[in-house]
């Protein structure tokens, strides 16, 4: 029996999510204290996470280390925080990146000065959102903001109408004058709602309202909305401190923006216990689009280069990163999928970079890192270190990938062991799923969300 096909009889568990793991989908972040400031699109939920710590790593987790080789906005390292046992995060998103440290520095901010902070924001965005006078800016002509939109954000239509653009460059200019571990908390609040009064929307990629069938903003209560958004903040922080003054130890952590792949140089071998993660998913959402407006209205980007950088770096990166490219070759000795993808690169070979090569080269450049990502799990995890990867089947050129039973392949091939994988939810669409790339197809697999269980050897 080939090696590809001898796991999903046995390990592949549909069974109740509570069981086993916390509820997973990401989208119960919102109700969660401190998970809810920013979200983050698929990955799982603070139960999850808070669950899967629990449940794999002894406790007490004295000298304890708990990985997250994606941490997007955090999820594993504030749990593990809460459970008082140190965390190690990776995230190459700025954005991203931005709220996992806010969200562990917030421990030690001072709750009064951040209180009166917001308070006298919210008293000078009263004043700039008076109604307007009759060239459609501030009452007050005396006022005008400092600010200029970033020069190297470019959107097909204008992201912000001009009443709320205005008032986004006055939120900007108050930010100006704060100190450096305040300023991060307001740019959080701020890129965590900035889209809500824009003329653009998540379905779930970033397109234009018109697009999506939504009539243009052409006002809002852009520092209202903010300000809110600081009150629902600045709750969470007190129950994290209160919750953290009860601790015996402050837990350590780091979250180091750069790729996983550059772990070995941040990180000794053979020191971490567990991992908790979610890489991105084989769904081509592209992280680094959809974050484009808070990359650059927060100042964390300035040029597009910046953005060719993070494709480039990103795990997977993307169907259009290496769409042009000539054939890329499948590292990992998987027969099965070498032969699915010589199909699939014959599909539609007449039009050019929409054809069927460029998802081949996007499949086998996604299951190259699953490979490296393998790879550097076995160098740094204790022996007898668990971790813990949650993703996604994906549908290319009307071809179901099972994901998961392709990384449960890579792992022994890499001398992990697979201890279970289990299906934790069906899903909707994505990008991918939503495109052309469906047209047509052969395939009427669901979609669905699995966890899959590895472990190192002793």
């Amino acid at each position: 029996m080939a090696l590809e096909t001898q796991h999903s009889q046995m390990l592949l568990t549909p069974g109740n999510v509570n069981g086993n793991f916390g509820e997973a989908a990401s989208a119960n972040n919102k109700a969660l204290s401190i998970h809810r400031w920013a979200n983050w699109i698929a990955g799982f939920s603070g139960g999850f996470a808070r669950s899967a710590i629990t449940q794999y790593l002894p406790f007490p987790a004295k000298n304890s280390v708990v990985m997250d080789p994606f941490a997007g906005v955090g999820t594993t390292l504030v749990e593990a925080h809460r459970l008082g046992v140190d965390s190690i995060g990776f995230e190459i998103n700025p954005f991203a990146h931005l709220v996992s440290s806010v969200k562990l520095r917030s421990k030690d901010i001072s709750l009064e000065q951040l209180t009166e902070t917001a308070a006298l924001y919210e008293a000078v965005m009263e004043k700039v959102e008076q109604p307007p006078g009759p060239d459609g800016c501030a009452a007050d002509a005396r006022l005008r903001p400092r600010r200029s939109p970033p020069p190297g954000f470019k959107s097909r239509i204008p992201f912000y109408s001009p009443a709320v653009e205005e008032r986004v460059l006055f939120t900007l200019d108050f930010l100006d004058g704060l100190t450096p571990q305040v300023q991060d908390i307001f740019r959080v609040a701020f890129a965590s709602v900035m889209v809500e009064f824009s003329n653009y929307t998540y379905e779930p990629s970033l397109g234009s309202r018109p697009g999506a069938g939504k009539d243009l903003v052409t006002d809002a209560p852009v520092g209202g909305i903010v300000a809110a958004k600081l009150r629902q903040m600045l709750e969470d922080i007190a129950e994290f401190q209160a919750d953290a003054a009860q601790q015996a130890r402050s837990p350590r952590w780091q979250v180091h923006d750069c790729s996983f792949f550059e772990a070995e140089s941040r990180v000794d071998p053979g020191t971490v216990d567990l991992v908790v993660t979610s890489p991105p998913y084989m769904n081509n959402y592209h992280y680094v689009r959809n974050s484009r407006p808070q990359l650059f209205w927060t100042g964390l980007v300035d040029s597009p280069k910046d953005l060719k950088r993070l494709e480039q770096e990103n795990f997977g990166k993307f169907w259009q990163t290496v769409r042009a490219d000539a054939p890329v070759l499948l590292i990992p000795d998987l027969p099965s999928l070498r032969m699915e993808l010589e199909e699939i690169r014959g599909i539609n070979s007449g039009r050019g970079v929409y054809g069927g090569n460029g998802w081949a080269n996007y499949i086998c450049t996604y299951m190259n890192d699953l490979d490296r990502f393998c790879k550097l799990l076995v160098r740094l995890l204790r022996p007898g270190g668990t971790a813990i990867v949650v993703l996604g089947n994906s549908i290319v050129q009307g071809r179901e990938i099972k994901v998961e039973e392709y990384l449960c392949d890579i792992a022994k091939l890499n001398d992990l062991a697979v201890v279970r994988v289990q299906k934790l939810r069906e899903r909707t669409g994505s990008s991918i799923i939503n495109s052309g790339a469906r047209l047509h197809t052969r395939s009427k697999a669901p979609l669905y969300d699995a966890a899959v269980v590895l472990r190192r050897s002793c």
